[in-house]
């Protein structure tokens, strides 16, 4: 019917058993004898393993091998496989004492258990699967390590049974074709499957209070109606239903109510009313026959039902028609309720006979003015096999027990946690660390709220697990709830996990193929299932669905076969294609699974290739365009993911290129400038002049030489006729920003903005949000140093964050940086302190680590304008290095010059200044004018208070013609305060009034009010 039919993968138990000694045997035995033997032990092994649920898949000789699993998977495959190869045992030496007495030849056989994956092929459901995978190899090679009359099991195998069997360990084994030993465990014996109500206390029962109050509640109307309520608890495996009613059975009994407990079997019960045995036996005690006289009497029809009960109760079997059986029920279940409220407790009721059921239903229905509670407990495929259990009763109530929620799952894997450090362990000391916090977190969503989930997975993680492992156990929980399904619900789910998220019908149209029905009915019904849930609706409105939780999406897709997986995913990248072609990201991850899907079946496959180089360029495109939009972590890890799948192919330089600069924003200098370095060479080698000229760009920026921005004004100049051509504005952008950086560099801003215009509109037109902010931000910062008056260039940066950047996080960001410092010229340093406080934690949170140092760096600035110079010092110390960490030389640059001009303000020692200084001059940043202005009136003042005149006048007269190369009004009051200064300690009063009266004209002039009142200040001084 479809391909999942013709082969699949599933976790299955395999059993070897093989007849020791056949070769003698075959010897002695006439060939006739010899056949009859052999079929009567066939037939022998066949029962065995078929009478537990096995499959005989194949006899290889004297071997039979038997798969737990196929066609049907159940969560007990394994502890089915072990009890079928000890009954084996058993049978064998009964056969074995028959054949020596009957022919004289000694009969044993050994047996080998595994539990893994396998490929199944051929029809599964009807019972002929063909069974492929290292499970069989192994459990082969187990079966031939046994000795004779013994059972050896693998590891998993092991860990699905321990607590319900006993077990040896023997040394690991060095078998054939394993490179390391294989850890095996003879067994000896093995119980039932445990339910809910065998198991033990558990830790306390967390947030289930609703349900025990509703279950409270309803035995205290028995008490008071003295009448008989039947409630079903429902909830799937692992939720705590158990536990729930075992909570509630302690509160009964301490309200003097008679409990008793029972559980249904999976299989192998010994009747119909078999559980019912087991309840009789704990209601009457160890003579039954005494106490059933005593309850119903010793005459008349009382005899007949005390008869039938006594029976039932040592054998499972009433001997009685069953309709007197369920009289005889009703009137015991009447006469205890009249001693002490009763209290009965059927627990997997989804197992039970339809004659257990049917009882059940008669208590209910005839037990009067007695005080009796049955409450049975469920899985929901109960109302599957029976849908009107409970209903058309007014005494029926039904309950359902929901997965716990985060908080309350939480403080369950807490006290697990705590429960395997407690203190009554003499082993307690041993016992891993208290778990940190992402790994509780990590737990609590794996297990999905289901408490023994979570109590398995809590045990594999303190064994030394990856909490990202899922237990065999949870796995074949859910397995077998899954292999419930028909084949046309399992291929809606397997369509679901291959989609992976959320989904409409036209998703899963796309991945039925032409010709299939809609799957509209099977999805509800999946949904009403608790398989897969509602999602909230598309933006047209249309019904969006998604599986009900991580685990049975995980289950269902690796059930499927790497192929059929492979196929869905191109079905669905084509399908997103067809729907949005920009949906990069979509496309890429489902053709990247297809690629390594096919990768892992054949990497000759033709197929391989062209998936892989379809996928690389999907993602390369989302990390280029993430990128491009600022969001700099989810950009690397595409682009790095793009890189994985390029190889040798011509686009690697590409991906290559937008991997390096999205390192270099997440502020990994280093490694990208190393990185950029090798692809220019590279891209040069091979002819591929756009990447070269986007990589001069950067390099031109990081690494500007001993002539500052002369290397990036070449590098863009040479770089405007490639994008041209290309018609790449991305390019072009960068291109016209680095010509503006280097107008900025020469303090020339107003001819800085007509380059930064262009590269403006070139981002607009590429749609670059990361190059827009950028280069706003670079406006920003010419309207801050240039000649525009400070109110008209905040209202500039206004415009910017409500035109251009509104609803974009880190374009408003980089311009609110150099408009905080425009706010605290004006003196209003708290709100300039706000903008730069959200600057920081908006480029922290998406990733831009490179950002960082740069606004700690306005930060500084605005500090130094509020007269903060302790505060001020400690910010720029902190920005220097962090720009020294990250490679920017020349954010490294101002760093270190506002430094010394802080540390010149506050008094600190010459020499201290003066060393800053040295630096600055040995890195060669004075060959710009505004750096130039800086150090040498820097120089000057420090020559002037040693009394040096001449050396003063000199680097004034630098400082002063580095600054009227400039036309930054801040720059040009600063060289004039310091001539002020200057001109004072060398008491040249006029020269330093006059200093101080033109510092102040410029300062005025941009608006920067703190700036003219210290000039107006050192002014007013001098008088």
């Amino acid at each position: 019917m479809r391909e999942r039919t013709a082969q699949s993968r599933k976790t299955v138990t395999i059993v070897f058993c093989d007849m020791v000694g056949s070769t003698a045997l075959s010897e002695r035995l006439d060939a006739e004898a010899l056949r009859h033997l052999m079929l009567r032990y066939y037939a022998l092994l066949s029962d065995c393993l078929e009478r537990h649920g096995g499959t005989v898949e194949k006899y290889i000789g004297d071997a039979v091998m038997a798969v737990f699993g196929i066609p049907a998977l159940r969560e007990d495959d394994a502890l089915r496989a072990a009890r079928a190869a000890l009954d084996i045992l058993t049978a064998v030496e009964t056969f074995a004492e028959g054949a020596r007495g009957a022919h004289g030849v000694p009969v044993a056989v050994r047996i080998g258990i595994h539990t893994g994956e396998v490929v199944t092929s051929g029809a599964a459901d009807a019972g002929h699967a063909l069974v492929s995978g290292e499970v069989v190899n192994v459990a082969a090679r187990l079966e031939q390590h046994a000795p004779t009359g013994q059972i050896l099991i693998g590891a998993d195998t092991h860990r699905l049974i321990a607590q319900v069997a006993e077990t040896v360990p023997v040394p690991p084994l060095t078998v054939k074709g394993k490179r390391d030993p294989v850890p095996a465990w003879r067994l000896l014996a093995a119980g039932p499957l445990e339910h809910g109500a065998s198991r033990g206390p558990g830790v306390a029962l967390v947030d289930r209070h609703d349900e025990l109050a509703q279950l409270t509640l309803a035995f205290a109307r028995v008490r008071r109606d003295r009448a008989c309520h039947l409630v079903t608890l429902y909830g799937d495996p692992g939720v705590g239903k158990s536990r729930l009613a075992r909570d509630f059975a302690a509160v009964a009994g301490d309200d003097g109510a008679t409990v008793a407990r029972t559980g249904c079997p999976p299989y192998g019960s010994e009747g119909s009313l078999a559980p019912l045995a087991d309840l009789l036996r704990r209601l009457l005690g160890d003579a039954p026959a005494e106490r059933l006289a005593e309850l119903l009497g010793a005459a008349g029809p009382d005899t007949a039902a005390a008869t039938a009960l006594a029976r039932l109760a040592g054998t499972g079997r009433s001997g009685t028609s069953f309709d007197e059986t369920c009289w005889a029920l009703q009137r015991l279940c009447t006469a205890l309720g009249g001693e002490h409220p009763l209290v009965l407790i059927i627990d997997d009721l989804q197992w039970a006979h339809e004659d257990l059921l049917a009882a059940l239903d008669h208590i209910a229905d005839w037990v009067q003015d007695a005080p009796v509670l049955l409450l049975g407990l469920a899985r929901p495929e109960l109302l599957e096999q029976r849908p009107s259990w409970g209903s058309g009763k007014l005494n029926a109530t039904a309950l359902v027990v929901p997965p716990l929620g985060g908080d309350d799952c939480r403080e369950l894997v807490l006290r697990l946690s705590d429960r395997g450090r407690a203190g009554g362990d003499v082993l307690a000391h041993l016992a891993p660390p208290p778990l940190p916090g992402p790994a509780v977190d990590r737990l609590v969503s794996r297990s999905e709220g289901n408490p023994l989930f979570v109590e398995q997975i809590v045990e594999m993680v303190a064994e030394g697990a990856d909490p990202d492992d899922v237990p065999l156990s949870v796995r074949a929980i859910i397995a077998a709830r899954l292999d419930r399904l028909a084949p046309e619900e399992r291929a809606v789910l397997e369509h679901a996990a291959v989609i992976g998220g959320e989904f409409t019908a036209d998703d899963l149209a796309a991945l039925a193929g032409p010709g299939a029905r809609g799957a509209g009915p099977i999805v509800r019904d999946l949904a009403r299932r608790r398989l897969l849930e509602p999602a909230d609706p598309g933006p047209a409105g249309e019904p969006r669905w998604r599986p009900a939780g991580q685990l049975i999406r995980d289950e269902v897709y690796t059930g499927m076969s790497k192929l059929l997986r492979a196929q869905g995913h191109e079905r669905f990248a084509a399908h997103v294609e067809r729907r949005g072609p920009d949906d990069h990201h979509t496309i890429g991850t489902h053709l990247e699974h297809a690629s390594r899907l096919r990768a892992e079946l054949d990497p000759g496959d033709p197929e391989v290739a062209r998936t892989a180089e379809s996928a690389a360029a999907h993602l390369g495109r989302a990390g280029t365009e993430a990128l491009a939009h600022g969001d700099i972590n989810w950009a690397v890890g595409l682009l790095r993911r793009a890189l994985a799948l390029t190889g040798d192919l011509p686009a690697a330089l590409a991906v290559r290129t937008s991997l390096a600069e999205a390192r270099l924003a997440a502020g990994h200098a280093e490694e990208a400038v190393a990185e950029l370095r090798a692809l220019l060479v590279e891209a040069e080698r091979a002819g591929d002049g756009r990447t070269a000229a986007r990589v001069r760009l950067q390099l031109g920026y990081l690494e500007p030489g001993t002539e500052g921005f002369g290397a990036l004004l070449d590098a863009a100049r040479a770089a405007v006729p490639v994008f041209t051509e290309a018609d790449d504005a991305l390019g072009l952008a960068r291109a016209f920003l680095a010509m503006g950086q280097e107008r900025q560099s020469r303090s020339r801003h107003r001819e800085a903005a007509a380059h930064l215009e262009r590269a403006l509109r070139e981002s607009v037109r590429a749609g670059a949000e990361l190059e827009r902010a950028g280069i706003l931000g670079a406006l920003a910062v010419s309207l801050w140093l240039g000649p525009e008056p400070v109110e008209s260039a905040l209202d500039s940066c206004r415009a910017f964050r409500g035109d251009h950047l509104a609803g974009r996080l880190v374009g408003r960001a980089t311009v609110g940086c150099p408009m905080a410092v425009l706010l605290a010229m004006r003196g209003e340093s708290d709100e300039a302190r706000g903008l730069l406080d959200d600057a920081l934690r908006t480029l922290t949170d998406l990733g831009h680590h490179f950002a960082v140092p740069a606004v700690t760096l306005f930060r500084a600035g605005v500090e130094e304008l509020a007269g903060r110079w302790n505060e001020a010092e400690r910010l720029l110390r902190e920005a220097a290095d962090g720009m020294e960490r990250l490679g920017d030389p020349q954010l490294h640059a101002t760093a270190v010059r506002d430094l010394a001009r802080v540390l010149l303000a506050g008094g600190a020692p010459a020499d201290a200044v003066r060393a800053l200084l040295d630096v600055l001059e040995h890195d060669g940043v004075t060959v710009m004018p505004a750096a130039a202005c800086e150090v040498y009136g820097m120089r000057a003042r420090l020559a002037a208070a040693g009394g040096d005149a001449a050396a003063a006048d000199a680097h004034l007269t630098t400082a002063l013609g580095a600054a009227a190369q400039t036309d930054s009004p801040a720059c040009r009051a600063t060289a004039e305060l310091d001539r002020a200064h200057c001109a004072l300690l060398l008491g040249r009063r006029p020269e330093a009034g006059l200093a101080a009266r033109e510092a102040e004209r410029h300062f005025t002039a941009k608006g920067h009010l703190v700036g003219a009142r210290r000039a107006r200040a050192l002014r007013d001084g001098l008088r």
